[in-house]
């Protein structure tokens, strides 16, 4: 079978490549032997892969396989494990989720309802886990809905499209803000009334806490660090907090002291990789919340393109280019 690999760190586009390994072995108890259809390529999977994660680390002679999400076909269940062959399933963690086969927890694969589309079961699990967890840090900041903005930077990406759904629809007033003019019409089309504001103009910030309307911003939601989110710490209230779940930046997040002591602003970050130790409960409603998504939003699930694993390269360099609407997909059919 193909696997996407890549044998040392460095750019995603220059050292990921498709190459020819053995098929995995039956699975043991409790696990699942899943033929991946469709697979989605995160900006966290690229950060492993040009060795951020762990700088320095060795990479061993025989590669590292990539992806830990997919969606596919049931080929062979383990004892204990009451799915079929040919079920449709969607899995998250799983290592080497970028191969054409990949063997998997039965604990973290999910059966697809047929009112669920290809497309969206293979973006089941990371991006709305992540507006999940993104969800409750907004709860649990005491940012209180008809009181509180939440503003979203990177509000054109496909894990904020998730997260401002969950907020509009639990009352929260919204402010989106994207790098470029033409992502508030994009991101307009989608949500009509969302106020977005673009950062490619001077002054953004005061358009910002103009769209606030006078209310507080008590929490801003950041996947980009640096330059971006040091300025969105500036607009926020008395108490208020920003939460980080990425880098896209690659910069560092610069706040002045007196901020924590004189204005107790507060900084957390979530990531999905933490996900799978999460009380079983928890996970439960999670899951269920995220097929309710993909079932009832297919619009919140925007492909922007599909690659064959031969072409993994290209796939990884378009995640790394702005101004995407959707996810890139991985296929192999």
């Amino acid at each position: 079978m193909r696997a996407a690999v890549y044998f040392k760190h460095g750019k995603p586009e220059d050292v990921l490549q498709a190459v020819d390994v053995e098929d995995p072995k039956h699975p043991s108890h409790n696990e699942v032997l899943v033929r991946v259809l469709l697979r989605p390529v995160h900006h966290g999977d690229l950060l492993g892969v040009s060795g951020r994660y762990q700088p320095g680390s060795v990479v061993p002679k025989e590669g590292v396989r990539v992806g830990f999400e997919g969606y596919g076909i049931v080929e062979a269940a383990g004892d204990g494990v009451a799915l079929k062959p040919g079920t449709r399933v969607a899995f998250f963690p799983g290592n080497g989720a970028w191969s054409e086969k990949a063997i998997v927890s039965a604990e973290y694969v999910t059966e697809i309802p047929d009112i669920v589309t290809d497309e969206s079961a293979a973006q089941l699990h990371v991006n709305p886990l992540t507006a999940a967890l993104l969800l409750r840090s907004v709860e649990t900041s005491g940012a209180q809905p008809g009181r509180d903005v939440v503003v979203l930077t990177a509000a054109g990406s496909a894990v904020a499209r998730l997260v401002i759904g969950l907020l509009l629809d639990r009352g929260f007033d919204v402010v989106g803000i994207v790098r470029r003019e033409a992502g508030v019409n994009e991101l307009n089309v989608v949500f009509p009334d969302l106020p977005v504001v673009s950062t490619d103009k001077p002054g953004w910030q005061d358009k910002v806490i103009s769209a606030a309307g006078g209310h507080p911003i008590g929490v801003v939601l950041d996947p980009v660090g640096g330059e971006t989110a040091s300025a969105a710490v500036g607009l926020l209230a008395q108490g208020g907090s920003l939460v980080s779940y990425g880098d896209l930046s690659g910069q560092p997040i610069s706040v002045p002291a007196l901020y924590f002591s004189t204005r107790d602003i507060r900084m957390s970050g979530v990531t999905v990789g933490r996900w799978a130790g999460l009380p079983v409960e928890i996970r439960k409603a999670d899951l269920q919340l995220a097929l309710e998504l993909a079932a009832s939003k297919p619009e919140l699930f925007q492909v922007e393109q599909t690659f064959d694993l031969a072409d993994v390269s290209q796939a990884a360099a378009l995640v790394e280019k702005p101004g995407k609407s959707g996810t890139v997909l991985i296929a192999s059919r």
